[in-house]
């Protein structure tokens, strides 16, 4: 997921800091940049590797935009895997090797599209969305449109002021003095104190890019469409955007503030059925199918035993196109969506639930009981078990597997568990809880998950706040440790274990995985370490580190709340607090790896 209560990491590493700030205006120039250079070469299935050899995909949807990135779990299966590849190698960050271009607050999704040959780029900055021409210098700056975000005490800062608070908030974390952090993040104009809070009350956190680059996002207990004046031309603005509030009886404030730590309820996770129908889903545990146009409500559906949801879902062509996937803190789900809106749930046309184990709510890092994932989808050729892949609500989360349609008459039965479920698997790192907070990454048989639960809490920080406990995780706060790799075996119908890491931690960033070099790619930080923030890929087999970027201390290089994205070139791009950080390996100095493991 984008967001969790409590679990986050800042890790950087001070040497950085001042070499990195002499660079920034010249770099938010670039950002800003005149077009000059014109644009790259755009994305296209000849950029992507689709040798045949690696592995099988999920299918496009045909009601989202024909781009390899029109979702923030990059596809409909939420697999959060890609045929981009990322290079491997060590890095040093060098002036020229980024660019980051500012934003209003923290800012979630980014999305790419081809149009007329150009590549063109969607930043949702926050409040506003941006659309940006890809070029040599970094981006151009097409249109931007804007929503009210109504918040009380609030004043949008400059480009320059936004450098400067980053720049600031470094120094401060160099201190490691948590009070006058607190203390700074509370008094800026823009509530950085309450910035990710803020996404949820009033922003947007999950989205997606629909056909003719139509961005529809949920936005608090609404909806926004945001679409192009022309489709057809890279350079047409964009039109206001539309907006609607759903009816207030859809929403059950006692039912999430009961069972999660959202104060109220509000929509969450948001996704298109392959039959065409934009559905939504309620922490409080709501499902609403909606018209995509118009925003029309057709249907909805409550979960029963005052079960929550506390994330997204996943979408599939399966039966006809209506196939959606939904996990709560209590069952896994699969329903239909028919292409009029109505949800079905009887299990003689392909519906069923699943039930796993709960566990207890802990009183951090997860936002209620049960699984913190959006489910994941695996097996897309012919042949492979379709299956579908959460964490459980464990104290030790344990990853299971479910068969998405027919039990294979050869399925053997996991002993107290639903027959649905096809394997499970204990995820040990070497301490009594682990539990995570997002979605399983996969790729073929695949499946890597990371832990989300520090293992020791300190004193009381000294005010509330994600974004604080996010810089302080990792730096003056011991970070989350704990990254494994699975392998599912069809022969044996079970998991096997690749690879267990628990020197090595991430923030609460959505991993990627790029599957031409093999690697599973991570914001985050080794154990004992701290201070000392990477962007770091593993090898899938091994659990080596492959590649690296030191980053540093600075906040412009920490993507926590936010999900790791690249474009067609092998360029990692994500958003952060302070805007959108493209990172260029080819222009950075090659080092030595830092995995302790190369190091015995």
């Amino acid at each position: 997921m984008f967001w969790t209560v409590s679990v986050f990491e800042r890790v950087f590493g001070y040497l950085l800091v001042s070499f990195l700030f002499s660079f920034s205006v010249s770099v938010v120039a670039q950002a800003a940049g005149d077009g000059s250079a014109g644009n790259t070469v755009a994305w296209s299935e000849s950029r992507l590797d689709t040798n045949s050899n690696l592995f099988g995909q999920p299918s496009r949807n045909p009601h989202l935009a024909d781009s390899y990135n029109n979702q923030g779990h990059w596809n409909d299966a939420a697999t959060d895997s890609t045929l981009i590849a990322v290079p491997r190698g060590h890095f040093k960050l060098t002036p020229d090797s980024f660019n980051i271009l500012p934003n209003e607050t923290l800012g979630i999704p980014f999305y790419a599209s081809e149009v007329q040959g150009a590549d063109v780029r969607y930043f949702w900055t926050g409040f506003q969305l941006v659309k940006l021409h890809k070029t040599k210098g970094g981006y151009r700056e097409i249109h931007r449109v804007g929503i009210n975000a109504e918040l009380d005490n609030y004043r949008t800062v400059s480009a320059d002021e936004r450098l400067r608070q980053a720049q600031d908030i470094e120094l401060l974390l160099a201190r490691g003095d948590e009070s006058a952090l607190a203390r700074y993040l509370t008094d800026q104009p823009n509530r950085l104190i309450s910035a990710v809070e803020d996404q949820v009350s009033k922003g947007v956190l999950y989205s997606l890019f629909a056909k003719d680059d139509v961005f529809i996002a949920a936005n608090a207990r609404g909806l926004l469409r945001i679409e192009q004046e022309d489709p057809d031309d890279p350079d047409s603005f964009m039109k206001p955007p539309y907006q609607v509030r759903l009816p207030d009886t859809l929403f059950d404030d006692h039912r999430a503030a009961l069972h999660t730590f959202f104060p109220t309820d509000t929509v969450f996770g948001l996704g298109m059925s392959f039959s065409g129908v934009l559905v939504i889903n309620t922490v409080s545990g709501r499902l609403i199918s909606l018209n995509p146009k118009t925003f029309e409500v057709l249907d909805s559906l409550l979960l029963d035993n005052d079960e929550v949801i506390s994330n997204s879902f996943a979408t599939s062509p399966e039966l006809g196109g209506r196939a959606i996937y939904v996990a709560s803190n209590k069952a896994m789900y699969r329903f239909l969506v028919n292409a009029d809106g109505k949800f079905i749930d009887d299990p003689s046309q392909g519906a069923w639930r699943a039930t796993y184990a709960v566990g207890r709510r802990l009183p951090y890092g997860k936002i209620s009981d049960g699984t913190g994932a959006t489910p994941t989808l695996m097996g897309f050729d012919q042949g492979e078990d379709e299956l579908v892949v959460i964490t459980d609500g464990s104290d030790r989360m344990r990853l299971m597997a479910f068969w998405r349609n027919e039990i294979p008459e050869t399925a053997v039965p996991v002993q107290g568990e639903h027959t649905r479920v096809a394997g499970i698997y204990d995820v040990d790192f070497g301490w009594p809880i682990a539990q995570s907070e997002q979605s399983v990454v996969t790729a073929g048989p695949y499946a890597f998950v990371v832990s989300s639960v520090p293992q020791s809490q300190a004193e009381p920080l000294p005010a509330r706040g994600a974004y604080l406990r996010g810089l302080l995780m990792g730096v003056t706060r011991e970070p989350v440790m704990g990254l494994a790799m699975y392998r599912w075996e069809p022969e044996s119908q079970a998991w096997k274990e690749q690879w267990v890491r628990s020197d090595v931690g991430s923030l609460a960033t959505v991993p990627m995985l790029s599957i031409p070099t093999r690697q599973v790619i991570i914001n985050g930080y080794f154990k004992n370490r701290l201070g000392e923030a990477y962007h770091l890929g593993f090898d899938l087999d091994s659990g080596d580190v492959v590649m690296s970027i030191a980053t540093g201390l600075n906040p412009l290089f920490n993507g926590t709340f936010t999900g790791l994205k690249c474009d067609p070139d092998g360029n990692l791009w994500y958003s952060m607090m302070f805007g959108l950080v493209t990172l260029h390996t080819d222009r950075m100095t090659r080092v030595a790896n830092p995995d302790p493991r190369a190091l015995r």
